[in-house]
């Protein structure tokens, strides 16, 4: 009589690094999503991928969100000391990954020995682009420490232009620099603003002073008003709020002031909600 062992795997950073990447489902053009993001059909960018349930900027989180329906992953990007693209929200790992190691001040052989808390690497864009290519969306964001200058824009038009994903990626950025700093390098792909002001009348004098080649305003959730709303439209802007973490975040966002993009950090419940109140 034989014993035979059935050995079952654990889902590590190395099973989900092996297995194929899924593909968004009906994936349309970016130019003809932007054109058609409304208040009916809003175009959801997951936030980080799937925060929820793993690491910000994982496979395993961006996996989770294209299978969730998504067609646009969110990308925050930081250069290395030595001029490597890494996706991560902040600067310094100590949060995702327990070491005290600052992307901007530290060479890529130091930050490629640091792991986030399931297991995986700290993924440059480049690993992004050879694992998902063509078959979902990227949203970009470029950051920097206050008085950098576009060096880190400059890097990702050229990995851009290496990997062919110009056709591929929305760019956004809170600096208006940075942002024609690509528009000028990079004419077809769509921007979007990101502003930070305190007052009504602050956002509406730079929603009326905004580059008319930008696609997309975006202001933080509860900063938004139907006012502004209005003013973007009348610009000729999109609108866009982040971040919806809950149902009323996507009540208000989408059933009262009525945008034409969100960031979410649940990609299935926004989902869901979508089609619910259509």
């Amino acid at each position: 009589m034989f014993l035979i062992t059935i050995l079952v795997l654990p889902l590590t950073a190395m099973n989900v690094q092996a297995a194929a990447a899924p593909k968004a489902k009906n994936l349309t053009s970016i130019s003809q999503s932007v054109n058609h993001a409304s208040p009916d059909t809003p175009i959801i960018f997951s936030h980080r991928g799937s925060p929820y349930n793993n690491p910000d900027h994982s496979f395993a989180g961006y996996n989770q969100a294209i299978k969730d329906g998504s067609q646009y992953i969110e990308q925050d990007l930081w250069l290395s000391k030595d001029g490597k693209l890494y996706v991560s929200h902040d600067d310094n790992l100590k949060k995702s990954t327990g070491h005290n190691v600052t992307i901007s001040t530290s060479n890529s052989d130091k930050i490629d020995k640091v792991k986030l808390h399931n297991g995986e690497r700290i993924h440059q864009l480049k690993d992004v682009f050879k694992r998902y290519g063509k078959g979902i969306h990227y949203i970009i964001e470029t950051k920097k420490n206050a008085g950098d200058n576009t060096a880190t824009e400059k890097a990702l038009v050229k990995e851009l232009k290496k990997y062919k994903m110009q056709n591929n990626v929305i760019f956004q950025d809170e600096s208006l620099p940075g942002i024609e700093a690509l528009h000028k390098s990079l004419k077809n792909v769509p921007t979007l603003w990101l502003l930070d002001s305190v007052t009504e009348r602050q956002y509406k004098e730079q929603i009326e002073n905004a580059p008319r080649y930008i696609k997309f305003i975006s202001i933080k959730l509860d900063q938004w008003t139907p006012k502004l709303v209005k003013i973007s439209h009348k610009n000729g802007f999109k609108t866009n709020g982040w971040i919806l973490n809950t149902y009323n975040d996507n009540y208000e966002a989408l059933n009262t002031l009525k945008l034409d993009s969100v960031f979410t950090n649940n990609t299935k419940e926004t989902s869901k909600l979508i089609d619910k109140w259509k």
